[in-house]
């Protein structure tokens, strides 16, 4: 993988998975009011760069360690 396509990499899975999470968990803790797009854009604003580092610093970590356990 290039550096390139592991930063896209990094930023798209990152931003969906906060991004589908956050509105989850939103979602499901206060309601799906009218006030629920706000509380996940806030909540959502929190996820994203919390997904990122961990996406930057923990993932390839436990790429090394899925491939040690199925070697």
């Amino acid at each position: 993988m290039n550096t390139k396509q592991f930063w896209l990499t990094a930023l798209m899975s990152s931003f969906t998975m906060a991004l589908m999470m956050s509105g989850v968990l939103s979602g499901y803790k206060l309601g799906f009011s009218s006030d629920w797009p706000l509380i996940w854009l806030e909540s959502f604003s929190l996820a994203w760069p919390c997904a990122l580092f961990l996406n930057l610093t923990l993932l390839p970590q436990v790429r090394r360690l899925a491939a040690w356990i199925t070697a």
